[in-house]
């Protein structure tokens, strides 16, 4: 039996469709749809996952009965999941079948009852409102467009309309008078794009003579049309609160006037902010406004890296209006690795215990007197890792947060693409052989290099080790690991007491635990002399 064989997913056959990192999008290309099957067929909805669904859901049950809403925010590090979560909220909310087989998010997701039980509350609420809808979009870094336009842009999106107010308020036009069908109809008989020529609306000559044809009392002429366009409908820099809620509820509501059951979902805002006090007040206001002036239909929620409490007084400012707090740790990093790309055939998990213990000696003296070595808890997940032994998961843990000050590589998207990346190396192979611990530095190299983690020299040297021979890709995979090693903190606090030894560096590189052992401890000495 192979490794690939125990697997309930073949790695060798199955991608990891979004490379560890969730884009938030409606899910339109063939290539997003099947991306977003992948995504809620293995959503872990367990620990912080499924505690901040239930409070986000929560919350907005309560507030649907009150007064006002009350806004989330959900905070995390680079990589935590927070996109994640939110997209997955997105499409469990809306629950809109795939159009190939008619299967819903809920149909794909293994939901717990905590979760499931307010979805289900939510729906039956939406069936006597105006039905479910959501909106979601990464707010602009840097940029100078209000957040009054930001968001009613992505509002005005989520219903197929162009982003830009003027243009959509044209289409709107167009759609409350009975012409959009005439003129989309002139638009394609010109051999012309619609959308293409809304973005030129105040100089498209094709536009501005579909117009006259559809209504020849819009204007006397295409000049005067070019310019009642214009007067009509203006660009703006920004919208009055009062204008913009106006123009929200133009957007959402339905034909009986009924606004949906909304979540409006706006990633990277704490980036947004900045330092600027000027947008600070604008998330505020527009959430305000948002929760307290829509009839209690919309729930606003955002997404940043620091906890509300935790972060600059500019973003301490939100606390009054953000009150639903999900705050994403690392602590559930190896349960989703475990169900997303580790989780064994029920019929392999013998087999798989079996091998464990039929070389319990070599897993057990791995690493010994460090202390990241073998532990009594390791017995209870081991076949889970498999073939990642639990000393290793742990040393790559460690060194992870030593090169990675900054907090960019983010463990949950870094060990998902890892582990896949891990276990797809030794599919091939015989059960019994594992993940060696210098898989992680080639692995992860290009985006050392790119970060300066990795000197170029460093990188050079240690690939010019390897010479074609077998002790020269030894050598190159010894020296790999003394540089891991090397980046491990040395303090008192931090030390987890891994050197460089022989021993040590023999350990590490162990994959085939019936046979390398021995070897390893023989050659790695003299090859390190």
């Amino acid at each position: 039996m192979n490794n690939r064989d125990i697997f309930q997913k073949d790695p060798l056959a199955t991608a990891l469709r979004n490379d560890g990192v969730a884009a938030i999008n409606m899910g339109e290309t063939e290539q997003e749809i099947a991306t977003l099957r992948h995504e809620l067929e293995t959503f872990v909805c367990e620990g912080q996952y499924e505690q901040g669904l239930v409070r986000i859901l929560e919350a907005f049950l309560k507030g649907a009965e009150s007064s006002s809403q009350q806004a989330a925010w959900v905070s995390g590090f680079y990589g935590s999941g927070k996109s994640h979560l939110l997209k997955m909220l997105q499409h469990l909310w809306t629950d809109i079948p795939f159009a190939a087989d008619k299967v819903t998010p809920r149909g794909l997701t293994h939901l717990p009852d905590s979760v499931d039980e307010h979805l289900q509350e939510l729906s039956v609420k939406a069936r006597r409102s105006g039905g479910l809808h959501s909106v979601a979009g990464t707010m602009p870094s840097g940029g100078s467009k209000s957040v009054r336009l930001s968001v009613l842009s992505f509002i005005l999106q989520s219903k197929n309309l162009p982003g830009a107010w003027h243009q959509a308020r044209f289409v709107l036009w167009l759609r409350n008078n009975g012409l959009e069908a005439k003129v989309r109809a002139a638009i394609a008989a010109a051999g012309k794009n619609f959308e293409k020529e809304i973005a030129s609306l105040y100089t498209s000559p094709v536009l501005t003579q579909a117009v006259l044809d559809a209504d020849p009392d819009f204007a006397s002429d295409a000049k005067k049309a070019r310019e009642t366009l214009r007067a009509q409908f203006p660009a703006v820099d920004d919208l009055s609160t009062p204008d913009f809620l106006k123009a929200v509820r133009e957007v959402l509501a339905g034909p009986d006037g009924q606004l949906p059951l909304t979540i409006i979902v706006l990633d990277e805002v704490q980036i947004y902010i900045g330092q600027s006090d000027e947008r600070a007040t604008g998330v505020q206001d527009v959430a305000e406004a948002l929760c307290k002036q829509l009839d209690c239909r919309v729930l606003v929620i955002a997404a940043g890296q620091t906890a509300l409490a935790a972060g600059t007084p500019l973003l301490q400012r939100l606390q009054a209006r953000f009150t639903v707090r999900v705050e994403l740790s690392d602590q559930d990093v190896e349960t989703v690795t475990r169900r997303v790309v580790l989780a064994k055939k029920p019929t392999a998990q013998t087999s798989v215990a079996d091998i464990l213990d039929k070389h319990a000696g070599e897993i057990s003296r791995q690493l010994a007197g460090t202390s990241i070595a073998q532990r009594n808890a390791d017995k209870s997940i081991a076949v889970e890792d498999y073939p990642i032994l639990p000393v290793r998961r742990r040393f790559w843990e460690a060194v992870m947060r030593a090169i990675d000050v900054a907090g960019v590589q983010a463990q949950l998207r870094s060990q998902l693409r890892i582990v896949h990346e891990a276990v797809r190396a030794i599919a091939g192979q015989p059960i019994g052989w594992v993940v060696p611990a210098d898989f992680f530095y080639f692995q992860q190299a290009p985006s050392l290099l790119q970060t300066a983690t990795l000197l170029k020299a460093h990188h050079e040297t240690i690939a010019k080790l390897d010479d074609g021979t077998p002790a020269g890709r030894l050598k190159q995979r010894i020296c790999a690991l003394v540089w891991l090693i090397r980046k491990l903190p040395r303090e008192a606090s931090a030390d987890i007491k891994v050197r460089a030894t022989a021993d040590t560096l023999a350990d590490l590189l162990v994959s085939d635990l019936a046979e390398e052992g021995a070897t390893l401890r023989k050659d790695v000495p003299l090859l390190l002399d």
